[in-house]
């Protein structure tokens, strides 16, 4: 298997994340490194690991050097791919930390999937995390239960919303990647377009936090506290700005689940859910809020404020 690391100005905990790598209780995977213009030690501490993973540390050349996190993981999913000695890949974030069995959970839960029956269908397994501030002390024992989500509840169309599966948990089948690739623009983030696929085959969550998800203020997508005091507080403090930010959201979920679409009948595969979902989102507000709770998940607030502010 691989473990697809991007990596872009990440020296300050990059050791940590690859010190985690090297105590996996499995072991036989690879390490394929995509960076995306680094200016500070990354390259070089890479390069001084390479020895220590005894050839099991690849840096992959980059041509979308640049374009950021979304193209940097596509650059690594092509890559193995394309190689060809991977059925399963796991994708990593560069700053944080793998307890030991998380590659054999994982893994394990994977071939436990297509076992059951799930060879030949896209696959996909992630798990709950630790969240810990930069020194890795911790905030909360639980990502799932700190942002009020319930990833064993969520649905092929409750994900076409609310991303649930966190991508540095995330592993996925070589079938997953074939359908997944290429990412299509209108992709909002690599890991919720994984889950999507994953909607015609099988997704599994593993509930016992298999990573320290490390918070330190410069993360491309981190965990915020989602109490309601602390949201009514930013509605009262930035509450123009929150709700722009919802609406730009509504409209990336319904192009991405456009995007979904084109993809399943390319591959013969049955999309109906998604043009029920697409249907639905054109509905009128009075519709929408009859069923609204099937199709948004999370807190009530969350949900409440989608079906106000997303439309067709």
């Amino acid at each position: 298997m691989d473990v697809l690391l991007a990596t872009y100005n990440g020296s300050k905990y990059l050791h940590a994340q690859l010190d985690s790598l090297l105590v996996q209780t499995h072991h036989n995977f690879r390490v394929l490194v995509s960076d995306d213009g680094s200016s500070d030690a990354t390259l070089e501490i890479l390069e001084n690991y390479r020895a220590r993973f005894e050839g099991r540390l690849v840096v992959v050349p980059n041509p979308h050097c640049g374009q950021g996190v979304v193209r940097n993981f596509e650059n690594l999913m092509v890559a193995s791919l394309q190689d060809g000695q991977a059925g399963w890949v796991a994708f990593s974030d560069q700053d944080d930390v793998w307890l030991p069995q998380k590659i054999e959970r994982c893994l394990n839960e994977m071939v436990r999937m297509e076992e059951e029956g799930g060879e030949g269908l896209p696959c996909l397994v992630h798990s709950d995390l630790t969240v810990v501030d930069e020194s890795l002390n911790v905030i909360s024992d639980s990502f799932a239960r700190y942002q009020r989500m319930d990833p064993r509840q969520c649905s092929p169309l409750s994900l076409l919303s609310v991303n649930q599966v966190t991508g540095c948990t995330m592993m996925v089948n070589r079938t997953l990647l074939q359908m997944a690739l290429p990412l299509p623009r209108e992709t909002i983030m690599h890991d919720w377009w994984c889950g999507l696929v994953s909607g015609s085959g099988r997704r599994r969550f593993v509930s016992a936090p298999l990573i320290l998800y490390r918070q330190h203020g410069a993360n491309q997508v981190g965990a915020k506290d989602r109490s309601l005091k602390t949201r009514l507080l930013r509605l009262l403090t930035n509450g123009a700005g929150i709700v722009g930010r919802v609406r730009v959201l509504g409209g990336a979920t319904y192009l991405q689940a456009q995007a979904l679409q084109l993809r399943l009948r390319a591959v013969g595969l049955d999309g109906g859910y998604v043009s029920e979902y697409l249907a639905w989102r054109g509905r009128p507000f009075w519709v929408r809020m009859v069923g609204y709770r099937q199709y948004y998940v999370g807190p009530e607030l969350d949900r409440i404020s989608r079906c106000l502010l997303w439309f067709k």
